[in-house]
């Protein structure tokens, strides 16, 4: 389809990736600001992503806006979903970031605020086709990257390529490999197992299949549960070969050798848009304020390039460092594969919790 650097001083911002649910302040004590300047609470990944996000806020604060305190994602995006459901219609976060799975939930329970170019103009410089709408038509999102989640390994540790995932059976990669669960990047793990054997995200069986394969070869060294630990287990050499976004992918790479799979001939490269949603509420005005100020040509560029992602905003320049992630449009439909996110929504829970049931158990005990 994703994902995803600093997507980060490296080890001190992906340390920071690993906190659960803190709350960061951008404000600056002393300012001055309008009366009717209005606080907000915005919700962000951790690690290269909060870093990246901090300056941006603390421009618009400094602008007479109101205080943009944030709170980090714990683990997957998709997980804010049940902090929200849990105090609505009491709203506590104004704007979230995500990726499709999670905004194609909250559509569904009518949580989402829509937006409009009128009162988010930078919208109208960014690519019609990352904003996601809803079954009236209406704007619901404001993309910040495109982003995808991709199969790689480290050279050095990895001597011999890797040209299919069918090679991860080898006793050679016996606990070397770093996976998402299903929870974080959801559902992406399954559907690129789904996709080695022939399956789809509609066709999960052959993803739980070569799952038990790997798990019963003892393939499996690391089950990362944030990008932290994605980036932890590869840059430590815990484990050697992974499958993650952009973001974590490039940090490796800042400092090891990577080789990212994102043109096998049996698998596919899996993409998404990752952007901003406004919730209902009483600071949805200012939350769309801010988003706005997020997404312009400038701060899309900034953002993007201190999580090594892909931009949305025409008007913005993409990383070089993008070269080895990003597809030629004529490349996509054959390395490139956009799973059905809001089909995923309603599959996730029943499998997680087989996951956990079936796949689990035998990780153990490789």
């Amino acid at each position: 389809m994703y994902p995803r650097m600093t997507r980060r001083e490296f080890l001190a911002g992906a340390a920071m990736g690993g906190a659960t649910a803190a709350t960061l302040a951008s404000g600056i004590l002393g300012r001055s600001r309008a009366e009717a300047a209005e606080d907000i609470v915005a919700v962000m990944w951790g690690g290269p992503f909060i870093e990246a996000s901090k300056p941006i806020s603390e421009a618009y604060t400094k602008q007479g806006k109101g205080n943009v305190n944030w709170e980090l994602h714990a683990g997957g995006s998709f997980l804010i979903a049940a902090k929200i459901r849990a105090t609505w219609p009491v709203v506590k976060y104004d704007v979230t970031s995500g990726g499709s799975l999670l905004f194609s939930a909250m559509d569904k329970e009518g949580w989402l605020d829509t937006v409009t170019m009128d009162e988010c103009p930078n919208l109208r410089d960014v690519q019609a086709e990352t904003i996601m709408k809803d079954a009236k038509g209406n704007l619901k999102t404001l993309p910040l990257s495109v982003t995808g989640a991709f199969w790689g390994y480290r050279t050095d540790l990895v001597k011999k390529p890797i040209t299919t995932l069918e090679e991860l059976l080898e006793p050679r990669f016996k606990g070397q490999l770093c996976m998402t669960d299903t929870t974080n990047h959801p559902g992406m793990g399954l559907t690129t197992f789904a996709l080695q054997r022939g399956g789809n995200e509609r066709k999960i069986e052959p993803g739980f299949e070569f799952a038990k394969e790997l798990a019963r070869k003892g393939t499996f060294g690391r089950v990362a549960t944030t990008e932290t630990d994605f980036i932890n287990s590869l840059t430590t050499g815990e484990t050697s070969v992974g499958f993650w976004n952009m973001g974590g992918w490039s940090a490796v790479a800042k400092n090891f050798p990577v080789t990212i799979l994102n043109r096998l001939k049996d698998n596919k490269g899996l993409l998404d848009v990752e952007a901003l949603g406004v919730l209902k509420g009483p600071r949805s005005k200012a939350a769309k304020e801010f988003a706005n100020f997020f997404i312009s040509a400038e701060n899309n560029e900034s953002y993007n390039r201190g999580i090594t992602e892909g931009p949305v905003n025409k008007k913005s320049k993409a990383s070089p460092d993008l070269a080895k992630f990003l597809y030629k449009p004529e490349e996509v439909a054959t390395y490139g594969y956009y799973p059905d996110f809001a089909y995923i929504s309603t599959q996730l829970d029943g499998w997680t919790k087989r996951w956990e049931a079936e796949i689990v158990p035998l990780i153990r005990k490789g």
